[in-house]
């Protein structure tokens, strides 16, 4: 009972976990392949320059970041959908052992 419990907290983390993942990185999800610095669209032999940090970033590190985020939001969805498997199962295989 006590392993169900867990399983339990583990699916409530990964569900609150996974989407969180993914709305943090959705604009790098939804813009695809493009590059953008504050909004706008960058070429590739531009600068990223930001005022708040005083850092600049070329366009093949701003892609990178973008590509990074991309993965991490994808996987965000995979971890959210991992605990939804997991409370599924929880509720499918919990009426089968009380019998």
């Amino acid at each position: 009972m006590a392993t169900r419990r867990w399983l339990v907290l583990l699916a409530w983390v990964l569900f609150i976990v996974g989407p969180t993942m993914f709305f943090i990185n959705a604009e790098a999800v939804v813009n695809g392949q493009a590059v953008e610095c504050d909004g706008s669209p960058m070429e590739p032999d531009q600068l990223c320059v930001s005022f708040s940090g005083g850092e600049s970033r070329t366009y093949e590190e701003e892609k990178r970041s973008e590509a990074r985020g991309e993965r991490v939001g994808y996987a965000g969805l995979g971890i959210a959908a991992l605990g939804v498997v997991l409370f599924l199962s929880h509720r499918i295989t919990g009426p089968r052992r009380r019998r």
